[in-house]
């Protein structure tokens, strides 16, 4: 289960976090993206989070 605080993968292929680990800010529910991840690396326009469905992530220890 996935949970606020959670460490998890990007399984997307193509977001720009593809295989990099985040940490999970928001679970909401009832949405098609419910999981909101906030990464340390940024986009270039400075994007650094972004929602997720559960299937395109994997929790990591």
């Amino acid at each position: 289960m996935i949970n606020k605080g959670s460490k998890v993968k990007v399984l997307r292929k193509e977001s720009y976090w593809y295989q990099d680990v985040g940490t999970v800010v928001k679970v909401e529910k009832d949405i098609k993206y419910p999981v909101f991840v906030r990464f340390v690396k940024e986009t270039y326009s400075g994007v650094n989070s972004n929602s997720f469905a559960e299937n395109e992530l994997i929790l990591v220890q």
